[in-house]
């Protein structure tokens, strides 16, 4: 898309050192991503097919593993148990996020919006495992070293998610300092002050960083403090509504699917495994937590750029709202579970029933999924192919010597496969940014489309 014709001319004007140091002065100051922006553009322009599968192998094998450490706290883990959880968030996440063309298969936004979950994803698990075994010391201020690297270079990928992690990350210590017992803090209090540190150093990078005001000045709007904390509740209150609204059966199952879990695991046991005032604790912290998060990302944004969050980074707020949606799941089972210890056997086999039957809507809901994407191929083909004509038609335009060149309007590639509008196509006028972006990136003086307007689906 637009953005990608800019990653290569830093590059080869300034060095790959120098392009990083020209992005943050004039544009943003997301040091990983334009690192990896960088590299990837030096790479060549083969590298956005294979982005897609690349992340969301690495961030479902991060989850797996985090998954796992998670379950072992309790005593108990099962792989079928951790591969169904770990894959269902991620499911769950890319379905009701609100422009997953955008967060995942454009490549500049994925590196922003989704390569930040492989490493809190690896964090995450590595706390855990911290908190559920006993180290040598070298081992473990390693680990937590570590930590704290993992959650400074995540926070240079992204803006709203440097702020996301900052707050999770000071919200998890005061609930930790409040609640937890001795032992507890004991062990995860060194993860959760380097994991924060690490974090707010990067938070400092990126805010200093001159290119923001260069973006701001694409939004002159601003918010006075009430302005902005009415708008951020405003938005936030309406992202949750309409998630829950026009996804009600991933919502159902993501609070659903753990209370039937667990339930159907109690059939096993005659005491329950987690202390019934922890599972009150989660029941109420949980929902106020996942708010309090969404309304920090969305509250960055009305900051920052005056409006909401565009649709691609709202998936960081999708993963947020699943995964405090399990939690608060988890935590129901297990209250249930403590209360119904003594049902008979006949409720315990309808219990895992229901249990089974769950697990049969998740498996009918992801293949829907699937194939709904499968019947894009065509559409999604026909635009790739009308894309290279163009690509080859401007390259042989700068070997002939025409320096403007007018190509046929191809539309934007979303309403080409039926999603949502967007505004990332060629237009008549050469000196919008998106054709000086692209005639740059071929050698051109200038590029214009035919007609101004996209292509129907």
């Amino acid at each position: 898309m637009a953005d990608d014709y800019a990653a290569l001319r830093p590059v080869t004007t300034h060095g790959f050192v120098g392009a990083q140091i020209n992005w943050y002065q004039a544009w943003t100051g997301r040091f990983s991503f334009t690192f990896l922006y960088s590299l990837l553009a030096l790479l060549g322009p083969a590298t956005p097919r294979f982005i897609p599968a690349l992340l969301l192998t690495l961030w479902f094998a991060a989850a797996v593993s985090t998954t796992y450490q998670i379950h072992s706290l309790s005593g108990e883990n099962s792989f079928a148990r951790v591969v169904i959880f770990a894959g269902f968030i991620i499911f769950a996440t890319l379905e009701t996020a609100p422009n997953v063309t955008q967060s995942l298969y454009w490549q500049t936004a994925a590196l922003t919006h989704v390569a930040p979950f492989i490493p809190l994803s690896a964090y995450v698990g590595l706390v855990s495992r911290g908190v559920g075994k006993t180290h040598k010391h070298s081992l473990h201020k390693f680990n937590v070293a570590f930590a704290g690297t993992l959650m400074f270079l995540a926070g240079g990928l992204g803006d709203a998610y440097v702020v996301f992690q900052s707050c999770g990350l000071i919200f998890s210590l005061l609930a930790i300092e409040i609640f937890a017992g001795a032992d507890l803090k004991s062990r995860i209090r060194g993860f959760l002050i380097v994991g924060l540190v690490g974090s707010l150093l990067a938070l400092t990078i990126v805010v200093g960083s001159p290119g923001n005001t260069v973006r701001q000045a694409f939004f002159p709007k601003q918010f006075s403090c009430w302005e902005v904390l009415g708008v951020t509740v405003l938005y936030s209150v309406g992202f949750v509504a309409k998630l829950v609204l026009t996804h009600p059966i991933i919502f159902s199952i993501s609070m659903v699917l753990p209370v039937l879990m667990v339930l159907r695991d109690s059939c096993h046991h005659d005491e329950p495994p987690w202390d019934r005032r922890l599972c009150i604790r989660l029941l109420l912290i949980t929902p106020i937590a996942a708010f309090l998060l969404i309304m920090c990302c969305t509250g960055a944004s009305v900051y920052a750029i005056s409006v909401m969050l565009p649709e691609r980074a709202r998936i960081l707020l999708s993963l947020t709202f699943v995964c405090g949606t399990v939690v608060w799941g988890r935590a129901a089972g297990e209250y249930l579970a403590g209360r119904l210890l003594a049902i008979s056997g006949k409720s315990k086999r309808n219990i895992s029933h229901a249990a089974t039957m769950a697990l049969a809507l998740l498996i009918v809901c992801s293949l829907t999924s699937f194939f709904s994407i499968l019947k894009l191929r065509e559409r999604a083909r026909s635009f790739a192919a009308d894309w290279d004509r163009q690509d080859a038609e401007l390259k042989m335009a700068k070997q002939s010597g025409i320096t403007d060149v007018t190509v046929p309007q191809l539309g934007d590639f979303q309403s080409r496969i039926g999603k949502c509008a967007s505004d990332l196509h060629l237009r008549t006028d050469p000196t919008f940014w998106i054709n000086r972006a692209t005639a740059t990136y071929y050698g051109l003086r200038s590029v214009r489309a035919q007609e101004d307007v996209g292509i129907s689906p």
